[in-house]
């Protein structure tokens, strides 16, 4: 499998681009990572038809080794979308193939969003609007869509009314709903490829942009359904990975002395509360799942602190108010709903 060329599909949605943008340059690629997107790649990819952004703009596909029906789908969905397909298989995990895809895109502006979930139909038109007040953005994530409440319990809630702040150090947006100049992501060298595939690599990303003098903008109007894992080993993967990515995190803005290094009695205080809770796999299947959610983190943050060579083994993250080193851009924007080209 090798990138298309350079012609985007023939073919839009009634209410995508408009007729005579089709064959222009795109000013918005949006990127999508895919691996065994099945089933809900199709459902992505539909809402993305359904467009109403009327500017020229491109559908990047970056595949990272599907071996389900992604591809066929993908194929199928060349009538309806500007789609490019490229080929990230040797590319490591998500940060790889967002990385491929990047290279690829042709837009001034780069969205990202994920093959499972599902933008609302103004979602790119909202971006664009966003993206026009501020060089880095991070949307909405609506996690009642597509999620039961028996899932939603399962975890803290991803953007509940802002864009969180890891460590408390610098807000950064959710990779399911965020977008960025093109100029602003090449200048800062994209997606650092050190994360090996762990999670968090959208953080350092955005961290970097804002270290750089970028100014981050919220945009509570581009809204992304976001669906969770819906079985516990898959939840349970997907932290771990969160726990590792964490972990590299944590290592590399502690090298840079952004954040405060960390000892042996953070990890014993883990360690305890983790021995005296383990009651809670017995008291009930909320109370189980958040101790094996924690568990899972953990995990990952013991593998992601051997990784990196540096300790970071927490139950809990350093709650607290936003730290903005010097130089860094002050309060975060929120972005105005409404869209001006």
């Amino acid at each position: 499998m090798t990138a298309d060329g350079d012609r985007p599909a023939e073919g839009a949605a009634a209410r995508g681009p408009a007729p005579a943008s089709r064959h222009a340059r795109p000013e918005v690629s949006v990127l999508i990572p895919v691996r065994n997107g099945m089933p809900h790649l199709s459902t992505q990819l539909a809402a993305l038809a359904r467009q109403t952004y009327r500017g020229p703009w491109e559908a990047v596909v970056s595949d990272n080794g599907s071996t389900d029906g992604s591809l066929r789908v993908i194929e199928a969905a060349r009538a309806q979308l500007p789609l490019r397909l490229v080929d990230s298989r040797q590319a490591t995990g998500r940060s790889g193939a967002l990385a491929v895809a990047a290279g690829a895109a042709r837009g001034r502006l780069l969205l990202f969003c994920d093959a499972d979930d599902v933008v609302a139909d103004d979602w790119v038109e909202r971006m664009v609007a966003a993206l026009e007040r501020h060089p880095a953005v991070g949307g909405y994530l609506d996690e009642e869509a597509l999620n039961p409440p028996s899932v939603r319990v399962w975890r803290p809630p991803a953007t509940p009314g802002e864009l969180p702040a890891p460590f408390g150090l610098l807000p950064a947006p959710i990779g399911a709903n965020c977008g960025v100049w093109r100029e602003a992501y090449e200048k800062v060298g994209g997606f650092d490829q050190g994360f090996r595939g762990a999670a968090a690599e959208e953080t350092d990303l955005f961290w970097r942009l804002q270290l750089a003098g970028y100014r981050l903008g919220y945009a509570p109007a581009a809204v992304v359904a976001y669906r969770h894992r819906a079985t516990l080993p898959s939840m349970l993967r997907q932290w771990r990975g969160y726990g590792r990515g964490r972990a590299h995190l944590a290592a590399r803005y502690q090298a840079l002395g952004l954040l405060p290094a960390e000892s042996w009695r953070d990890a014993a205080g883990t360690s305890g509360w983790l021995a005296v809770h383990l009651v809670d796999c017995v008291r009930g299947p909320v109370r189980r799942v958040n101790y094996l959610r924690t568990l899972a983190h953990v995990i990952g943050q013991v593998e992601g602190s051997r990784e990196a060579g540096a300790l970071h083994i927490r139950r809990n993250p350093r709650p607290g108010t936003v730290h903005r080193p010097p130089g860094v851009p002050g309060e975060m924007d929120t972005a105005a709903p409404g869209y001006a080209h």
